[in-house]
């Protein structure tokens, strides 16, 4: 072979390698647009929110904890298990498609629902902005809902799921379970733990049940296992009270190392646990349940530091009226048993 030839063939070497990295043939695979947002705010800008559905109305206000609380003058924090990411949710939802490319102005809200909006969520943001967006008709096959930025012509088609889930906060307000005031029939089954120096070890325990006949009875397990019926006066006067702390204040919102222990709240801390019968949305009847700690009296003299167990990324310590914890913790010196 002459150097002719090998100098020939080195060049169509070196331009096939070049069209294979970069083929100028080749057709570029079209990319899918992608899909708009709604809008979009960043959870730290956030500073309220309200939800109004129909004639419900719920508000929520960021603490200076950098935790959520209904906007109340107690600023009581929301059930964990149902507010957990709603903030995140907020932030802004991706949309199906962006309808402004055939309806760039609004021109008639009633055609999609938007002159009376369902739900209506207003967002407050730092340097005292707020966003306002509403959800009008759902779309004929169901699975969306029309949404409109106040503010803004643009047309968007938003996940029905998205919006459901917001107006269930205004329509099932996220109450945590120790807040919530239930009916004396409600409540099946109260537990009193004193404090313990050894929980795995000591047995104390009293033990209050509603039989199936509406009857209570009791168990001090200290005794043994054995129920024996309660006087039903002294008993009615209790459970009203007993059945759960009625003016819960907040002490602190968020304990970030998750140690209580300067509150007297701990493992050994005295406790209760209130039983009652729930319905889940399909209408099943089941029994749940609130286990609350007690803490150290505050140096007010007029509450108890506690805390309810339920499992969260943070809960906050509350402030027990002083009566609920001394009565609950008083029965052990005075079973209400029946003569």
């Amino acid at each position: 072979m002459n150097l002719k030839t090998t100098s020939a063939l080195i060049v169509l070497a070196a331009i096939a390698v070049i069209v294979y990295l970069f083929n100028p043939f080749a057709q570029e695979e079209e990319k899918k647009p992608p899909k708009p947002w709604f809008y979009q705010v960043s959870v730290d800008d956030m500073t309220s929110i309200q939800i109004t559905h129909k004639e419900k109305s719920e508000s929520f206000v960021k603490t200076p904890s950098d935790t959520w609380a209904f906007d109340w003058d107690v600023l009581i924090p929301p059930n964990h298990n149902r507010w957990g990411g709603i903030d995140f949710i907020l932030g802004g939802p991706q949309t199906k498609r962006d309808l402004t490319e055939t309806t760039t102005l609004i021109e008639d809200p009633a055609q999609y629902g938007l002159d009376n909006p369902h739900t209506v969520v207003n967002i407050g943001l730092t340097l005292n902005r707020t966003l306002e967006f509403r959800l009008g008709d759902k779309t004929t096959n169901g699975w969306h809902h029309y949404g409109q930025i106040v503010g803004f012509p643009q047309l968007f088609l938003i996940a029905d799921t998205w919006g459901d889930v917001l107006a269930r906060l205004a329509v099932e307000p996220p109450y945590p379970k120790w807040y919530i005031e239930r009916p004396t029939d409600q409540i099946s089954e109260i537990n009193i733990f004193p404090e313990s120096e050894d929980v795995k070890t000591d047995k104390a325990q009293l033990s209050f049940k509603r039989e199936k006949d509406g009857t209570w009875r009791v168990i001090d397990y200290l005794v043994g296992k054995e129920s024996r019926l309660v006087d039903e006066e002294k008993w009615q006067q209790l459970l009203p009270i007993v059945k759960g702390p009625d003016g819960v204040d907040v002490a602190v919102h968020k304990v970030r190392d998750r140690d209580y222990s300067q509150w007297g709240i701990g493992d050994n801390s005295a406790a209760v646990e209130i039983r009652f019968q729930n319905t889940t949305e399909q209408g099943t009847k089941y029994t749940d349940g609130s286990l609350l700690l007690i803490g150290d009296l505050e140096p007010g003299g007029e509450a108890y530091y506690g805390k309810s167990a339920e499992e969260g990324i943070t809960q906050p310590v509350l402030l027990f009226p002083k009566i609920w914890v001394e009565t609950l913790l008083g029965i052990y010196d005075d079973i209400p048993y029946a003569q």
